[in-house]
């Protein structure tokens, strides 16, 4: 029997507080337990540990794993890995230059997908990664979890780069896609066709 696909997970730090127990963790160890994904997880709390891990993830021991998963805090073109620690989605594509051939990308992540087509368009043809998806709003944990376990089971077993999208423009899941701003971008610039899909403008965003 062949093995499922491999998600990578980074997480960072969602609460100061360090008894806060929030984490992927479950979500990710659900799919596991279905048998419809692999993963592997790391915490990440400051730039130097999310590119150390990244890198490691790039390495060909690693290369089944072709979902990459960013499980931080964030806003528009950017995410947050503490409450002191910040990268921008262009110094991230910097880390993984030419090394995510084929990858799917996702980022569980408020706003960080709110940026403008030339940024996710670049972010794409920096890193080579297929396609990128993640919210364009706040979101909540709760609705957030329940759809990300969809996402993230399509995008391992959904074959078609687009298998998410379609997910996302179903009459089941579709409102809410759309009320958590759920935004899907493709390196080859087919358009996706998404009820919550807005595009904002230049000058409406940071890149």
């Amino acid at each position: 029997m062949a093995k499922p696909g491999g998600v990578f997970c980074v997480e960072g730090l969602w609460d100061n507080d360090l008894a806060q127990r929030g984490s992927v963790l479950p979500t990710l160890e659900l799919l596991e337990r279905l048998g419809t994904i692999r993963f592997i997880h790391r915490d990440t709390a400051t730039p130097e540990e999310l590119h150390y891990f990244l890198d490691r993830w790039l390495t060909r021991k690693y290369s089944t794993y072709e979902v990459g998963f960013f499980a931080l805090h964030g806003s528009p073109s950017e995410v947050h890995l503490s409450d002191s620690h910040s990268v921008r989605l262009k110094e991230i594509a910097s880390w993984m230059s030419g090394r995510c051939e084929g990858k799917r990308l996702y980022f569980g992540s408020c706003s960080a997908l709110r940026a403008s087509e030339g940024t996710l368009a670049e972010f794409l043809r920096e890193t080579g990664a297929a396609m990128v998806c993640g919210f364009t709003k706040k979101i909540d944990w709760i609705e957030s979890a329940a759809f990300e376990t969809v996402v993230l089971n399509r995008l391992v077993n959904g074959g078609r780069v687009n298998s998410v999208e379609q997910l996302a423009r179903s009459a089941r899941w579709a409102p809410l896609a759309q009320h958590l701003g759920f935004r899907v971008f493709y390196r080859n610039g087919d358009p996706a066709r998404l009820p919550s899909m807005r595009t904002p403008q230049e000058s409406a965003v940071r890149t």
